[in-house]
């Protein structure tokens, strides 16, 4: 049966192809929520993840034209909106009557920018994408009136119309990553090992102004059912998982009885996820985790340093690190420190000493470039927007040039020649 939607994923520019960087996001972003999508409309809906399989041009072309689809919907981020912009507008010229709805961190950071494109309408801020999808490819069919609709802004004459309605959805509807619907294969290179990226909770109380945790699920945060979990993992075939949550151990009684789960599941499964470090004092919850299979936590520390530490809103003591690598160590649970190069009023010499100190605990370092996505503008063009990468966004430290910024964040470990 012919599909009256598509899903897309343009491919991004040169520094962001695909990559295990990225990698998770095509499981939450494009498998959880095709899966849910699927399920609500109750009708097929194909996809073009682009980036992940790098289709060629007049492979889109073609599927576009062959199927004449009623509605696509594209995920949107900084990295892909130039070639995201330009697709959209080959498939107005080519299938004029197709409507179209964007989500992701574009529409979520610059709604505005949305008036001068050729969409229909985007995903509002704070909502569930997969609720505010579902409900616009109904309404194009005439399933659903325009007053019913969930967490959309129409565009309509160069303005935006949101709808009155919230998009949220209950955790134990959330959609999983069904790997006959997507190119898994394809995101498993990415990954670069066969590891499954499985959302354990949306929303973050935090808000860190480098973070979109907030402007995709708000404050509030919500949890997978544990069975689910359980349910998911057991008729997989893969015995290799990411957890994605903003802030694994923020709610320490779901991770108990989630551990517990894990312990008795006659599959065992290795696992990792992602963490604050004041949320690592727990050393029974540690304990625990590692006996249920934890093999890794990745965590945002940013930096070392007080002053980085208060200009990116972030308040923790730095024996705090130190305590967390010595609990992780002792239950053999690798430690992953997240950390940023370019946080306002850096120095070099807090970067060293950041670098020092992770070093000296022999701990694993993954580095990336502090974006201060709040300064983008509706106003930028496309190109201007697509600056804003994590991978190689600078404003400048003094004494330091772009080229060595750069290798410090690809080649970290030579740190100190780079820096002296």
């Amino acid at each position: 049966m012919k599909a009256n939607y598509l899903m897309i994923w343009a491919d991004s520019g040169l520094s962001t192809k695909s990559s295990h960087v990225n990698a998770p996001y095509h499981f939450v972003h494009i498998g959880e929520i095709i899966d849910y999508i699927q399920k609500e409309i109750k009708e097929e809906v194909d996809l073009l993840d682009i980036e992940a399989e790098q289709i060629q041009f007049h492979e889109v072309m073609e599927k576009i034209i062959k199927n004449n689809y009623k509605a696509i919907a594209f995920y949107i981020n900084t990295e892909n909106l130039q070639n995201t912009i330009k697709l959209l507008e080959i498939i107005k010229q080519i299938t004029p009557e197709v409507k179209t709805i964007a989500y992701g961190e574009m529409p979520l950071y610059l709604p505005k920018y949305f008036r001068n494109t050729q969409f229909n309408a985007i995903v509002a801020k704070e909502s569930d994408q997969e609720v505010a999808i579902a409900d616009y490819f109904k309404y194009v069919l005439n399933k659903l009136q325009k007053d019913e609709l969930r967490g959309i802004i129409h565009i309509e004459n160069k303005m935006l119309v949101p709808t009155k309605k919230q998009a949220l959805v209950d955790p134990k509807e959330w959609g999983v990553t069904e790997f006959n619907k997507v190119p898994i294969k394809k995101y498993l290179e990415m990954e670069g090992k066969d590891q499954i990226v499985f959302t354990i909770a949306r929303g973050c109380p935090y808000n860190c102004p480098y973070c979109n945790a907030v402007a995709y699920y708000g404050k509030k945060e919500r949890r997978r059912p544990i069975q689910d979990v359980i349910n998911y993992i057991n008729k997989s075939e893969y015995s290799l998982y990411k957890f994605f949550a903003p802030n694994f151990t923020l709610n320490e009684q779901y991770v108990f009885e989630l551990c517990k789960a894990l312990q008795e599941n006659e599959k065992k499964i290795k696992w990792s996820c992602t963490t604050r470090p004041d949320l690592l004092k727990n050393e029974e919850l540690i304990k625990q985790m590692s006996k249920a299979g934890c093999y890794k936590i990745a965590i945002g520390i940013e930096s070392i340093e007080e002053k980085d530490l208060e200009n990116i809103n972030k308040r923790y003591q730095q024996q705090e690190i130190t305590k967390g690598i010595e609990l992780l160590k002792k239950y053999n649970i690798e430690y992953k420190a997240l950390i940023m190069f370019g946080v306002p009023n850096q120095t070099k010499e807090s970067i060293k000493y950041t670098l020092d100190f992770l070093n000296k605990y022999e701990v694993n370092i993954r580095p990336t470039a502090y974006t201060p996505f709040y300064e983008m503008n509706h106003n930028m063009n496309a190109e201007q927007i697509s600056h804003y990468d994590k991978r190689t966004y600078y404003e400048g430290i003094k004494d330091l040039s772009y080229g060595q910024f750069l290798r410090l964040i690809y080649d970290t470990k030579n740190y100190k020649e780079i820096l002296k």
